[in-house]
């Protein structure tokens, strides 16, 4: 999710767990180390548009580095001899946050590396947006209150509030693939794979695709925490397989390199430009909920000078801010 609300979740737990031991400071280890994971964005390379893809929530994301991560981010402490007392309880302090992170990033679509090095899978629950106001603002209220009375039961209420709306979440994800497999079924469609992605800011309006027939099925889906399912139709996309590329993208190193990288970080949901066939889009993430149009694209062109160039494409905010209203209140 966004940093602020990895570092309010690291906060709150670190304060749940140390608030008694540390006191008031507890909240700052736990949220620097709930933060800390994200340092991943530096590595990236001007030349290779795909190594962000590659190191983004890699080893700083998986569970194995979470005690070599609390250490890092305690040495500004541990290293001085006036924390000599306390040293090892603001370690505690800042794994603990550490720890939250790449566990609330694997409830996102994106996708985690949690099991890194024993295992290159991408873990991704599709529970909740990158970005909810609900789940940050209950864990800000948790934070802010312990803060305040001096006491971790605020902190605590607020993690297993914001547990349960991420259990919520699971639920209303159910529910849109659900929706998702009976727009299969009317349309005749033998679906051979389904799921669902939760639309920022709220996580009852869903994207949901499934393959069927050669192609991929783009749809909305709105999921009320009260109320009754409903759809809207939205576009497809033919699936692309390594066998269907161009000759010269699989005959090229890096574009063939490039290609598998993108197949593998987007889960398989990718999809081929209609007018451009060395065009390929992420089919997770859409400029619009149920559109073909993703916010970003690999772009493969063998023999150029830059052979894999990477599209990113966002919305016009107005247009965007207004259909997603509409699309909240069900409009």
């Amino acid at each position: 999710m966004d940093t602020i609300t990895q570092g309010l979740l690291g906060a709150a737990a670190a304060q749940a767990v140390l608030a008694r031991r540390l006191g008031p400071r507890a909240w700052l280890y736990g949220a620097l180390g709930g933060m800390a994971a994200d340092l991943d964005i530096v590595i990236r390379s001007s030349d290779d548009p795909m190594l962000a893809f590659l190191y983004h929530r890699h080893f700083t994301h998986s569970i194995a580095f979470v005690p070599i991560g609390g250490l890092i981010c305690a040495l500004p402490w541990l290293l001085r001899r006036r924390f000599a007392a306390e040293r090892w309880r603001i370690a505690a302090a800042t794994t603990v946050g550490y720890a939250t992170h790449a566990l609330l990033d694997a409830f996102t679509t994106y996708g985690t590396q949690l099991w890194w090095p024993f295992a290159r899978t991408r873990i991704a629950w599709d529970f909740v947006a990158i970005i909810d106001p609900i789940y940050s603002l209950l864990l800000l209220a948790g934070v802010l209150f312990a803060r305040r009375r001096r006491s971790p039961r605020p902190a605590l209420l607020a993690l297993i509030a914001s547990s349960a709306y991420l259990a919520l979440g699971g639920v209303l994800h159910a529910r849109a693939v659900t929706a998702a497999r009976t727009l299969a079924h009317d349309r005749g469609h033998a679906l051979s794979r389904v799921d669902a992605f939760p639309q920022l800011p709220v996580n009852f309006v869903w994207r949901t695709v499934y393959r069927a027939g050669g192609r991929i099925y783009v749809d909305e889906a709105r999921t009320p925490w009260f109320g009754t399912t409903t759809t809207r139709p939205g576009e497809s996309a033919a699936i692309v397989e390594t066998a269907t590329l161009p000759a010269d993208v699989v005959a090229d190193p890096r574009t063939h390199a490039a290609w598998e990288t993108f197949v593998w970080f987007a889960d398989g949901w990718v999809g081929q430009d209609a007018n451009d066939p060395r065009v390929f889009s992420d089919l997770r993430f859409g400029l619009q909920t149920g559109g073909t149009r993703s916010m970003w694209s690999l772009d493969l062109r063998p023999g150029d000078l830059q052979p894999v160039r990477l599209r990113q494409d966002r919305p016009p905010g107005g247009e965007f801010l207004d259909e997603r209203w509409r699309e909240i209140l069900g409009d």
